[in-house]
Order: structure tokens, then C-alpha cells, then sequence
């Protein structure tokens, strides 16, 4: 394959160290928990929960891809399974590079709204897997905008996500993303998201910034009846013309 180019030194100060995934042993366990949340989600128990996700704007291909989940119980509540502690409420795991890395949990209300598995490392990369090969990466800020965002146009960009506008890419993953020529930026549209979007883009000019035409985010602008793959064919055709006129990367 093609040498792995590694980061300029201003870029490195913007990036995290590499970051491992998990000890063996939890991943094991982990992904025991996985198949479990699976499997009570396709059951009648987990009926909520699966017409909460379709409600996102996700289609159940999409959901079962995902390996997505449902752990029921109330929303200030923990169960333990294969001996750990697991909040209550939608399990979304994150396989990247033959590892799983963290499952998160989407709970049905309160703050914060994400929890995660105890002992899971969340300096990994969502969708990393999808940048094999690929030409141009689209940054999401959450995991639901990042599927939504390959469901409805997976063959223009590999979407993926840090899962929030605070996060920081780690130098491991930014290797990841050498081969794209193009890596656009649609985080949500309020002050976090502007600043997590800064500092991506300070990290190479070939980062874009690129905004949803209404709504908060992907999934708002998904559910307004904004047409996600149109959205971002007009911003690359707006890219590959700036190129042609201006010169640049």
C-alpha cells in the first residue's frame, strides 16, 4: 500500500497522542453486551427504542449495520452484565481497525445524554473503517448524524465522528485520513460546534468547512426534508470548482 504520511509539527500540537484500544479482556465482555442490547432491541421490549431510531431518520439496514441496541430500564439506571456496570438505554458500539473501542449509551432523557461502558476508550474515531480507500471524509459531530450521513450518501463521503464538538483527533486516526483530498466539517450549527469545527480545520487546508442549510445539525436537517445526498454533492461540485479556479489544495 501507499506510505502512511505523518503529521507536520503544527499540525501534531492540535492532535492527541495515539490513542489503544481496550485491554482484550473488555472487549470480550464488551462485545457480549453488544449482541445482548442487540437482540432485546429486535424483541418487543426493545419496540421503543427501534421506533425512536427509525424516528431519527434511520432505516432498520442502517440500524442493524450500526449494531445498535437497547439495554431497558429507567433512564437514571444501570444494569449490570457480564460484570459491568451498563446505563440503561440505546447501545452504540464502536468497532474500528478489528478492536471494539467504547460502546456508548443513549439515554432516553436527562444530562448528560450520553454515558458509556466503564474501561472503554472514546479517543477512537466512529466509521473509521469506511475510510479505506476513500477520497473524501465527512466529519459529523454525533454518531446518529454520521449514520444518518452514510445511510443517505455513503458513496460521496465516508462519515464519521469524534461524537462531540469537544473532542480531540488523535494522532492514530488522523493517519487514518492522509489519502482523502477532501474532509468537510458539518458540525452543528451553534457555538460548540463552531469551535470544535475551528479546530479541525486549523489542522490542514484540506478540512472544509460545510453547514446544513436549516436545522440544528445532519439529523434536523434530515427530518426537515432536506435531501442529505444533494447537500453534499453541491458542496463537493463548489470544492472541485475551487480547485479547478483557485489552485489550491
Amino acid at each position: 500500500g501507499e506510505p502512511v504520511a505523518t503529521a507536520a509539527p503544527s499540525e501534531r500540537k492540535c492532535l492527541k497522542s495515539p490513542s489503544e484500544p481496550p485491554e482484550w479482556d473488555w472487549q470480550h465482555r464488551a462485545e457480549r453486551i453488544v449482541n445482548q442490547a442487540e437482540e432485546i432491541l429486535w424483541s418487543e421490549v426493545g419496540e421503543p427504542a427501534l421506533n425512536y431510531l427509525m424516528g431519527r431518520g434511520l432505516t432498520t439496514r442502517t440500524i442493524r449495520a450500526a449494531r445498535l441496541g437497547y439495554v431497558p430500564g429507567d433512564f437514571r439506571s444501570w444494569r449490570t452484565m457480564e460484570g459491568m456496570d451498563v446505563p440503561c438505554g440505546i447501545t452504540i458500539p464502536w468497532f474500528a481497525a478489528d478492536a471494539l473501542w467504547a460502546v456508548k449509551v443513549r439515554r432516553a432523557y436527562g444530562t448528560p445524554k450520553y454515558q458509556q461502558i466503564k474501561g472503554g476508550n472514546v479517543n477512537g474515531l466512529y466509521g473509521a473503517d469506511q475510510l479505506a480507500d476513500r477520497e473524501v471524509a465527512l466529519f459529523c459531530e454525533g454518531e446518529f448524524d454520521a449514520l444518518l450521513a452514510r445511510q443517505e450518501a455513503g458513496d460521496l463521503a465516508a462519515a464519521v465522528t469524534l461524537s462531540s464538538a469537544t473532542a480531540i483527533l488523535s494522532s492514530r486516526w488522523y493517519a487514518e485520513l492522509t489519502h482523502c483530498h477532501t474532509i468537510l466539517v458539518a458540525y452543528d450549527r451553534d457555538v460548540a460546534g463552531e469551535k470544535g469545527a475551528n479546530r479541525l480545520l486549523s489542522l490542514s487546508p484540506r478540512f472544509r468547512p460545510i453547514q446544513v442549510p436549516q436545522g440544528k445539525d445532519v439529523g434536523d436537517f434530515h427530518l426537515q426534508g432536506g435531501d442529505i445526498y444533494a447537500w453534499i454533492n453541491q458542496a463537493l461540485t463548489s470544492e472541485r470548482k475551487g480547485v479547478l479556479e483557485n489552485g489550491y489544495p
